[in-house]
């Protein structure tokens, strides 16, 4: 009985469980994985339809064109197609150090040749076989890791912002970003190709000697190689260097960029209304390049940016100091506040200044806009009207054409609240407009 027991028990487990496993409920994955499987089969038709690819301005007479691309980057996982979209700057500011290259060469040797053989081997020809591998392998990590660094630190243009392709192109030249990178790429493939060979050879290698013999030529090979290809890197700590110059714009802030010709007083204007401290110098173009500053209203950070003066001239004969002003209007979300001098000290007259202002509101229409006089105490008296003695008939014809224009001056500080309150307003203007793009 005790076995038949026994037997019922076991047939009745096995029945149950037959049963439990036939109508078992599918089971349901963890919430993570459900939003991320989500996101894995609606990505590619949802980026594609809530952001459609923007018409992205030509750069102004630039003398480079071919920089100019899609906000979209695709690439392959898995075999399925996805999206990639770079709509916010600061890339640039990722990049790494990059060390000098007689630096990591000569560490790499010397922590290769500071290795050991595996314990316990009593063979002398495996013991050095043992030690050999483990050279190899530290001086392949030792080259090959700061470069694959590199190559990872440093995006591709194609996947920076279009104001950081711009500045890069106009910093560095067309080509001599991404040629730095394939440059070391090149050299990483070599150093990688050679350091196989070699571990390949003393797999092979029989005797105590040819094992050391193998390695001393695999050493001075590595060395020879990287010697005649390391000025890749030096080239890319050069770039690295000037990058780290650039200005880091922020998207999520609102910009005003000073525009006007060379040495009308943007820099000074900068110095008095914002943190910025660019240099102030009495000749023109002292502004090579973009310097931001930072001000403070209604609770929020605003960005204000001091750019290259422009020449009223051949949009194909601006230099890059000019190119970088009109990439800093193109590429950026930018209201303008346009500075003349109408003391004729800047060395461009007021009708050059004016034609300057008429080509930049052709240009950009839809920006907000603020023109300023400065040097205010220089041309007008305290009653507000143009001094005959210091101001000409352009100047007069100025006044007429820009009515609404502010009146300030650095020197006296004359006229910079109301310049501020105006900067506010066009702020506010500015995030208002952005804010209903945004529920369109």
């Amino acid at each position: 009985m005790i076995r038949a027991w026994k037997r019922d028990l076991i047939r009745s487990i096995f029945v149950v469980t037959i049963i439990f496993l036939i109508f078992k409920p599918a089971s349901h994955p963890s919430k993570g994985t459900r939003v991320r499987n989500n996101m894995r089969s609606l990505a590619p038709p949802m980026l594609h339809t809530l952001l459609p690819s923007r018409n992205i301005p030509q750069l102004p007479g630039s003398i480079v064109h071919h920089y100019h691309i899609s906000d979209r980057f695709h690439r392959k996982k898995n075999g399925r197609s996805f999206c990639r979209i770079q709509a916010t700057t600061g890339m640039l500011s990722k990049i790494p150090m990059v060390a000098d290259p007689e630096d990591i060469l000569r560490g790499a040797i010397n922590r290769a040749r500071k290795q050991t053989p595996a314990p316990r081997i009593q063979n002398a020809a495996e013991r050095e076989k043992s030690r050999a591998a483990k050279q190899i392998q530290t001086l392949h990590l030792g080259l090959i890791g700061p470069l694959k660094k590199y190559m990872e630190g440093f995006p591709r243009l194609s996947r920076v912002h279009d104001f950081e392709q711009a500045m890069v192109v106009l910093t560095l030249g067309d080509t001599r970003y991404d040629r730095a990178l394939d440059e070391v790429a090149s050299l990483r493939k070599r150093v990688n190709e050679i350091c196989k060979s070699y571990a390949n050879r003393i797999k092979n290698v029989r005797k105590k000697q040819d094992v050391i013999d193998v390695m001393d030529e695999a050493f001075t090979t590595i060395e020879r190689v990287f010697s005649r290809d390391m000025e890749a890197i030096t080239k890319l700590k050069y770039n690295a260097i000037q990058l780290r110059k650039l200005p880091q714009v922020d998207l999520t802030e609102g910009t005003i960029a000073l525009v006007g010709a060379p040495n009308v007083g943007k820099s000074s204007l900068v110095r008095h209304l914002s943190s910025g401290e660019p240099e102030v110098n009495a000749y023109p173009f002292t502004t090579r390049d973009i310097k931001m500053g930072h001000f403070f209203a209604e609770g929020c950070r605003h960005q204000l940016t001091d750019t290259p003066g422009l020449l009223l001239r051949d949009p194909a004969l601006r230099n890059n100091m000019e190119n970088l002003t009109m990439a800093t209007l193109s590429f950026l979300p930018t209201s303008v506040l346009f500075v003349m001098d109408l003391t004729g000290q800047c060395g461009t007259n007021v009708s050059q200044q004016l034609g300057i202002r008429r080509e930049l509101l052709d240009e950009f229409p839809h920006k907000e806009w603020i023109d300023v006089f400065t040097k205010a105490d220089l041309v007008f008296t305290e009653e507000g009207q143009l001094n005959n003695e210091t101001a000409d008939l352009e100047a007069h014809v100025a006044v007429n054409k820009m009515p609404n224009a502010l009146r300030v001056s650095s020197a006296t500080e004359e006229g910079l609240l109301v310049l501020k309150s105006g900067m506010i307003a066009a702020m506010v203007s500015h995030r208002r407009k952005k804010q209903a793009q945004s529920l369109h």
